[in-house]
């Protein structure tokens, strides 16, 4: 007698076979398939790059997790526009970048003392009680682009490759001893990049390593969604410059350029100026294989496209292992060193 084999590998007479009801055989048939695609759809970490993503979920597709019901919203309206009518000063920086120093900075020359609170709001909510009204957040296009025409606009940048690095440093590595990771948060920031990436939920992860994050960016680029990226990993590109190009502000600085800050200084009416003190660096250092650095250069493309002719140096990459050395002191600038060549 002929035999045939199932998808679950086990052998099915022939005969037996042609006696099931076709209601019957087609739901076994489905149920296997099932079982199937659920387990390829398991994500264990190192074949993150080989997860399909779900290119039918839409932008406006309403997702719910254990921190409730949400929906993809472009970020770049929590960023842009931030007035100080006081000075007619406009400041806008990216997360990652240095903004908690820059608004420390514009807090102490706008008061005069420094931003000594504790706990929230934070002093980058710059609409809080704690600025007693000294920052206005223009969302009216027609408005900002009037404010934009005539006030002193700073923005504040960074190296692109180097500020997703340190995101995942912060928010999503899983050695948090290492890195500083803020574990309390992370599981959130872990499942909504997943979700961003139309990977699904998966709250058995509650970390990932550089380049499963990096894949999950790379898919979340690949289903034009990073506008709906939280502020952490938005693309620079999206956020201060998404409507007005860097060549339409008065200055584009990196959190090192103290020259900027004393001509932001001078801007808000403060001539006595010191340094501002950039605490939120890593001294520790990363190793980033080959996958992970054509994962950057992919994802970063558009941003240095932009900004390139504003930053101080950028990582030059070749085929080998790097590692990214990162440092406090406002002084120097990031370096990338080769410490394996390719073999």
């Amino acid at each position: 007698q002929g035999s045939s084999k199932s998808l679950d590998g086990q052998t099915l007479s022939a005969n037996r076979r042609d006696l099931l009801p076709p209601s019957i055989e087609m739901t076994a048939v489905l149920v296997m398939i099932s079982a199937f695609l659920a387990e390829c759809t398991v994500l264990s970490w190192g074949r993150l790059a080989q997860h399909e993503v779900k290119p039918h979920v839409k932008p406006h597709a309403t997702f719910v997790d254990r921190w409730g019901k949400w929906t993809l919203k472009r970020a770049e309206a929590s960023i842009f526009l931030h007035h100080l009518p006081q000075s007619d000063v406009v400041a806008c920086g990216c997360g990652k970048c240095g903004t908690t120093t820059m608004w420390d900075f514009i807090y102490d020359k706008t008061f005069g003392r420094p931003f000594n609170y504790t706990g929230e709001p934070y002093v980058q909510e710059v609409t809080s009680e704690r600025w007693e009204g000294k920052v206005v957040h223009e969302k009216d296009s027609a408005k900002q682009a009037e404010i934009m025409g005539r006030a002193y606009s700073f923005a504040l940048i960074r190296d692109p490759k180097e500020r997703l690095i340190s995101a995942w440093k912060s928010k999503i590595a899983c050695d948090s001893a290492l890195y500083g990771t803020d574990v309390g948060t992370r599981d959130f920031f872990v499942q909504r990049l997943l979700q961003t990436a139309g990977m699904g939920l998966h709250e058995d992860m509650h970390c990932l390593s550089l380049e499963d994050y990096l894949e999950a960016l790379a898919k979340v680029h690949s289903l034009r969604r990073e506008r709906f990226l939280n502020r952490h990993f938005l693309p620079q590109s999206s956020g201060c410059f998404f409507k007005h190009p860097p060549e339409k502000w008065s200055k584009v600085a990196t959190v090192s350029d103290v020259k900027a800050f004393a001509e932001l200084a001078a801007k808000l009416g403060y001539q006595n100026y010191e340094a501002p003190t950039h605490e939120h660096a890593s001294k520790s250092t990363v190793s980033v294989g080959i996958r992970s650095l054509e994962l950057l250069d992919n994802i970063t493309a558009h941003e240095y496209e932009m900004l390139g002719a504003f930053l101080p140096g950028q990582m030059v990459t070749s085929e080998g292992l790097y590692l990214l050395e990162k440092h406090q002191d406002l002084e120097e600038t990031p370096s990338w060193r080769l410490v394996t060549s390719p073999s």
